[in-house]
């Protein structure tokens, strides 16, 4: 497998699972705003999304969506540590934790770092994304983990991808 990243980005969460899993992986790293990898690849080329993270499987097929390769390289390893068991109620938290990251702070985070938004949209985006983490805060406030009291498979809050 081949983890195509970038610092900062949300790559870094495959990145902590894979290590977490004992998988054997290459790393690529991405440049931006170039989006040339280490490996002599274009990002284009590699995931016409254009974001990281992509995980590039030994038989050549390319997975995208952090959320996605998360729970692929744990049920890879057989981890149900990282991720329950398909189909388990646990299993269905993560999975709803997973996408609200996804969906709600991590796509927030963009106009923060387009030069095009405008200051004023940038004073809303960080109104909208403390509500955010004040939910996650309260939610956290009796557990070491979003998930009880277990390490599973999450994905950081990430500065750009």
């Amino acid at each position: 497998m081949k983890l195509y990243y970038a610092p900062g980005a949300c790559s870094l969460s495959p990145h902590i699972v894979l290590l977490e899993a004992g998988a054997k992986f290459d790393l690529a790293k991405f440049e931006f705003p170039s989006k040339d990898a280490s490996d002599g690849k274009n990002l284009l080329a590699v995931n016409p999304k254009r974001a990281v993270p992509t995980l590039q499987l030994d038989n050549g097929d390319v997975l995208t969506e952090g959320a996605v390769i998360v729970q692929y390289i744990a049920d890879q390893a057989g981890n149900t540590m990282l991720a329950p068991a398909a189909g388990t109620k646990e299993r269905l938290k993560v999975q709803e934790w997973l996408n609200y990251i996804a969906s709600e702070l991590h796509k927030g985070f963009s106009p923060l770092f387009n030069p095009a938004t405008p200051d004023a949209y940038k004073t809303i985006v960080k109104a909208n994304l403390a509500k955010q983490f004040s939910y996650l805060d309260k939610t956290l406030a009796d557990k070491y983990y979003l998930t009880g009291k277990n390490f599973t498979v999450r994905m950081p809050i990430c500065s750009r991808s």
